[in-house]
């Protein structure tokens, strides 16, 4: 089958490199036009216009138009409901087809169907790829056919699966894109103002160029992942998660990266990434989740309802250094080491015993790299309510994760600095600071530094019984 001409509807795949849905479009058409819009209908609902994930995207977008401009080639940006935008420009250019890569979210399958129910109206064909996993939806599955709910019996059947396929990435053809002069009339250059933002500054490394950049930096700490990647003050981590969930990179790019440099850290790191197609398999499969308790027997759960513990975790000042320093951490860049988020979110659901989904929706509105599948999978996970989750039984302990992590308190230190002074025996718990040791660090507990809003050990005990 052959096409005259196709649009590439880019979403969550940034990049023109190991595109699936631009490869097969390349090899289809003779006339390929990469698109993407700012949809309204998301867009709508973010209360705050300096929004980072805006941000990355737009910036984003400009160089990955700069780059194709100066190959003679262009990129259409519009704004608006791609239910409404997509059939319009398809029909205005009178192209024959659209490619997009699968987006495995309850809004985007609703979204794409009535895409595609349009544009199949006009004769325009729709076709949907698999890019953003290595494995989808059933492909995975037990003895039983049926979807594994248990990590380590499903990366086991990964990886055999992973070892038989040849997974390869894919190639493009820049001469096959429509070229500056043929969108004449077409493109105006979008700003942020005019879908709603507010320009802001990012701490982070843009588009497809700023991916490759993690990803050369991450090569010289690979081998010790296993051993760094939980410690807060150490860059131990690959900071790929944003670039993973905008697709300025491929998940097949990490994997092929992560066998090149094979260690004991990279097999560790690739587990991490086998939890992100479970979380979306998961997503896929039971999407009940994306709304209540993975586990039917936890839907009942009584969380509490306390507005001013929520506020005070939120803001980093619940007088527990390692939680205050996390959500702090959170706020000034929206990004958070991982370990991080599973504590500060057994805190607020073990020891707050506010509503897993409190903390999820926080996380959803404020993480750069938020993704549903893995924002939602690892708030269940700590809250006991989710599939293969932590046992209710089991909670995280602040003061203990913080010595073991943070032994000197130097992350603490950076975004607590109301306790810079305290030496490490007492930084990571001030309220069993000899008055003499406060005095003398300069921290008055109650008004430079909150006390504890709660008592670890008997809100452990009331979370245990909540789950009776």
């Amino acid at each position: 089958m052959q096409f005259r001409k196709t649009i590439v509807w880019l979403r969550r795949d940034l990049r023109l490199e190991d595109n699936i849905a631009l490869s097969k479009a390349c090899e289809m058409s003779e006339n390929v036009l990469p698109l993407f819009v700012f949809d309204s209908n998301i867009l709508s609902k973010i209360k705050n216009k300096e929004d980072r994930r805006v941000q990355f995207i737009y910036e984003t977008l400009l160089q990955l138009k700069e780059d194709l401009n100066n190959k003679g080639k262009d990129i259409l940006i519009l704004y608006g409901k791609p239910e409404v935008e997509i059939p319009k420009i398809a029909i205005n250019l009178n192209v024959d087809a659209l490619f997009c890569n699968k987006d495995y979210e309850n809004y985007a399958y609703t979204r794409d169907h009535s895409v595609k129910k349009q544009l199949q109206a006009h004769n325009i064909q729709f076709f949907a790829f698999k890019d953003q996993v290595i494995f989808e939806e059933k492909e995975i599955l037990n003895k039983q056919a049926q979807p594994y709910q248990v990590f380590t019996p499903y990366k086991r059947a990964w990886l055999a699966m992973y070892q038989r396929e040849k997974i390869k990435e894919a190639k493009y053809k820049i001469d096959k894109l429509f070229s500056l002069q043929s969108l004449n009339g077409f493109n105006s250059t979008l700003s942020l103002t005019d879908i709603g933002f507010k320009a802001i500054h990012l701490q982070f490394k843009i588009g497809r160029a700023g991916g490759i950049e993690c990803l050369q930096n991450f090569a010289t700490k690979l081998s010790h992942y296993h051993e760094t990647r939980d410690l807060f003050a150490v860059e131990g981590t690959s900071r790929l998660s944003v670039h993973l969930r905008f697709g300025t990179l491929s998940i097949r790019e990490l994997f092929h990266f992560a066998e090149k440099n094979h260690s004991q850290g990279s097999d560790i790191w690739q587990a991490e990434l086998i939890w992100r197609e479970f979380y979306k398999m998961i997503l896929c499969q039971f999407p009940y989740v994306e709304e209540q308790c993975f586990k039917q027997q936890c839907v009942n759960i009584q969380w509490h309802d306390n507005p001013e513990y929520f506020e005070k975790w939120k803001n980093g000042m619940t007088g527990f250094p390692i939680i205050d320093a996390a959500m702090r951490q959170f706020n000034q860049t929206g990004w958070m080491h991982n370990r991080l988020r599973m504590i500060v979110a057994s805190f607020l659901t073990k020891d707050l015993l506010l509503d897993y989904r409190k903390g999820e929706e926080y996380f959803a509105d404020n993480l750069i790299d938020f993704d549903l599948s893995s924002n939602n999978g690892g708030w269940q996970w700590c809250a006991s309510t989710g599939c293969d989750a932590q046992p209710y039984f089991r909670v995280f302990n602040p003061a203990a994760q913080s010595k073991k992590f943070d032994p000197s308190g130097a992350f603490i230190r950076k975004y607590c600095p109301e306790l810079k002074l305290l030496d490490d025996r007492y930084i990571h718990e001030p309220i069993n600071s000899p008055e003499k040791v406060l005095t003398s660090a300069q921290c008055r507990l109650g008004i430079d530094y909150p006390k504890p809003i709660v008592q670890h050990d008997i809100q452990r005990l009331k979370a245990m019984n909540l789950f009776h």
